[in-house]
């Protein structure tokens, strides 16, 4: 079974067109919901609460994307754990490919999809122009990449998805980064450490509006935010957070020990 952990802060239209999608395309029997919300004030706490066969976690306040994902965990009972933003929309055969990723080898630790917003490898551009061609954007594109992987050095949390075993081995998201940005970066490197591999699913598509929580959120500034946990990862790792984001071709390529080498986390 796998546990989507969904994490809410305002934007209950995002919400709904989220798990809407999930329920027309995600087999019921094989997942479990977890929405965790972080201190909503449009009603989205009062629609959760009323779902049913879902877990749903209140916070009073903000704890960020972090502290809030680490209490999806806690809470979660399936073998895979599936960390999805709310401002997502997903697409035929999006889980079932990405697990097919998860479990093609043992060190095979995460899965991400691809996207239409994203940085890095997963980002598909000039995917599609509105949402009403996105159903026929997605089932096209898949199918031309039915079955291919890209191996990489970095996944982005909007929607990743992990083995509960690597989580355990690798620890939690650490909570220093607070409302977010470079949390996802640090437990990939993590997971690298570890000795897993990183896996982008080439026919798992996401849609991805982007942003939703911090622009429903006027009390975060993004850019001081992006800032401030950049610093907090360099000074972690000891790395330039460019040269990990941003690798040669055939740094990719490489199997965990040396990217551990080249990126010195080892």
């Amino acid at each position: 079974k796998t546990s989507i952990i969904i994490l809410t802060y305002n934007e209950l239209e995002l919400t709904k067109k989220c798990l809407a999608s999930i329920e027309r395309y995600t087999d019921k029997d094989k997942i479990e919901l977890i929405i965790v919300d972080n201190g909503s004030s449009d009603g989205t706490r009062e629609y959760i609460s009323n779902l049913p066969d879902v877990k749903v976690i209140l916070n009073e306040k903000n704890l960020g994307f972090a502290k809030g994902c680490n209490q999806g965990i806690e809470a979660a009972g399936g073998e895979n754990l599936l960390f999805l933003n709310n401002d997502t929309m997903v697409t035929k055969n999006w889980l079932t490919s990405m697990l097919r990723v998860l479990y093609h080898s043992e060190k095979a630790g995460m899965v991400g999809p691809v996207s239409n917003y994203v940085s890095g490898a997963q980002m598909i551009h000039d995917a599609y122009q509105s949402l009403d061609e996105l159903e026929s954007f997605a089932e096209a594109y898949c199918a031309r990449e039915k079955h291919h992987t890209k191996r990489v050095l970095r996944l982005v949390g909007f929607c990743l998805l992990v083995k509960k075993s690597v989580i355990e081995d690798t620890g939690p998201f650490d909570e220093q980064f607070g409302y977010g940005s470079f949390e996802d970066d640090d437990l990939c490197l993590r997971a690298l450490q570890k000795g897993y591999s990183l896996h982008i699913a080439l026919d798992a598509f996401v849609h991805h509006h982007g942003h939703a929580t911090f622009t429903a959120n006027q009390d975060i500034n993004i850019n001081q935010l992006y800032s401030e946990n950049r610093q907090r990862f360099t000074e972690k790792w000891g790395t330039d957070f460019t040269y990990f984001t941003h690798p040669r071709p055939e740094i990719a390529e490489l199997v965990p020990r040396e990217a551990k080498r080249i990126l010195d986390v080892g």
